[in-house]
């Protein structure tokens, strides 16, 4: 026993209180000890765009596991989808490096969208690179399940490749950065405090918008996005150099960041669809769009009107059509043979600069008058009485044309980027067409 000045050191008061505390810290690190290693199978998706919600992890003697998941659905969706949307899913599988693994959306049948699991197949990534498909994918009785034996700890799984917020800030930073083409703005920002994000190429007299990601699950239209940036980015490309020159070109790559990062399907931080916040009196008692729960749309409206527009392309995903197409304004009051030859023009442009385009699968068309005009394209064509169209590719792969077809990875992050640049010398050859409409010269 330790002494000082004849007393036991465990008997002095002060000590006492000095270590008591210390032997229950002990106690409470042997209670909360971390578990053995390795650690069983784990399901994570506290991420950027991370998207699951775990039911039941049943894990076989015989390293054959169960994974019962289900999509978190997106904020509630007030005023005019009246719904709270999901299908996206975004997640991180650990532990299951040669482990027989199934994994199943119980509650897929449920989707917004429950036609868009009909020959999808899941798309699945080791280094969040390189994203491939899962041939086992399945969809049967409500249930989307597929079973993988990973070759690696760790596996991310995923409804289309994710585009992060990261990724999106690089972009804006390299193609604005010293000796780049494009010039950048933030127009405004998100309800979570997010910049929106404006890149400009060129000075011609055409003001093409292009717009992307309303929708923040349809992260292929990010990805073209950054295709089309790049194109216009070229300094070498002559057909990148005379679009510059025939028009200023304004890409807004994400138009929903606070829902991208959330990880949610179709709406934004307030749970608003902004695909149906660009004008007032189509939904009764909701007028749209405003600062208080669609102020993406508010600033680029603005900055629309503020800055010109002269053609416009709005860039989105489909759940269900396993094609890229066009969805056209016909629908809107005050179309005309003008803008149907506008239309045409890029349509037929298109089809020359990109085999992955067509027009034989789509949307129906609707009537003059009897489209939703709160719909982005609708909206700005008919308050500009200009070409505006909604650009759709798929969740899937291209069933048109059949040799496109690409059973390891589907529809891609690469495809959908070379998409892009194709957009781009699209509309250089659909320019003086739009030129013309609009009452200018291209010299």
């Amino acid at each position: 026993m330790l002494l000082l000045g004849g007393r036991s050191l465990l008997r002095s008061p002060t000590l006492r209180v000095a270590r008591a505390p210390t032997l229950l810290m002990a106690v409470a690190a042997r209670a909360l000890s971390a578990p053995a290693l390795p650690r069983p199978p784990s399901i994570s998706a506290a991420f950027d765009s991370g998207n699951i919600e775990v039911k039941d992890v049943a894990c076989g003697s015989d390293d054959a596991h169960t994974f019962t998941l289900k999509i978190r659905p997106d904020a509630y969706t007030h005023g005019t989808d009246k719904t709270a949307h999901f299908q996206w899913f975004h997640f991180r599988a650990s532990g299951v490096r040669g482990k027989k693994c199934t994994f199943v959306l119980e509650n897929a049948g449920d989707a917004s969208y429950p036609e868009g699991w009909e020959d999808y197949k899941t798309v699945a990534s080791y280094d969040r690179l390189d994203w491939f498909r899962i041939a086992s994918t399945e969809y049967k009785d409500g249930k989307l399940s597929w079973t993988l034996e990973p070759e690696r700890d760790s596996v991310w799984f995923s409804y289309f490749a994710p585009y992060s917020w990261e990724r999106h800030e690089r972009l804006v930073a390299e193609l604005s950065g010293p000796g780049q083409l494009g010039t950048h703005t933030s127009i405004g920002e998100t309800l979570e405090g997010r910049p929106l994000d404006l890149l400009t190429f060129g000075d011609g007299p055409l003001t093409i918008w292009a717009t992307a990601r309303q929708h923040p699950g349809e992260s292929m239209a990010e990805w073209c996005a950054e295709g089309l940036g790049r194109f216009l980015n070229s300094v070498d490309d002559p057909l990148a150099r005379e679009l510059r020159r025939v028009a200023t070109v304004r890409l807004v790559p994400n138009m929903n960041p606070d829902g991208a990062v959330a990880g949610y399907l179709r709406v934004n931080a307030a749970g608003a669809n902004l695909n149906r916040e660009w004008a007032s009196g189509v939904y009764e008692g909701y007028d749209a769009p405003s600062l208080e729960r669609s102020p993406e749309v508010f600033y680029t409206l603005a900055a629309m009107d503020q800055l010109g527009m002269d053609a416009h392309v709005d860039i989105h995903g489909d759940e269900a059509i396993a094609a890229n197409f066009f969805a056209g304004t016909e629908g809107i009051p005050s179309w005309d043979e003008s803008l149907a030859a506008q239309l045409k023009a890029l349509s037929d442009a298109f089809l020359r600069r990109s085999p992955d385009f067509q027009v034989g699968l789509g949307y129906d068309v609707e009537p003059p008058g009897e489209g939703n005009m709160a719909v982005g394209s609708n909206a700005v064509a008919e308050r500009y009485n200009a070409l505006s169209v909604t650009l759709e590719m798929p969740f899937k792969d291209t069933l048109t044309p059949a040799e496109a077809a690409d059973p390891v990875r589907g529809w891609s992050p690469g495809r959908a980027k070379a998409f892009g640049a194709a957009l781009g010398a699209a509309l250089l050859d659909a320019a003086p067409t739009v030129a013309a409409a609009r009452g200018k010269e291209l010299h």
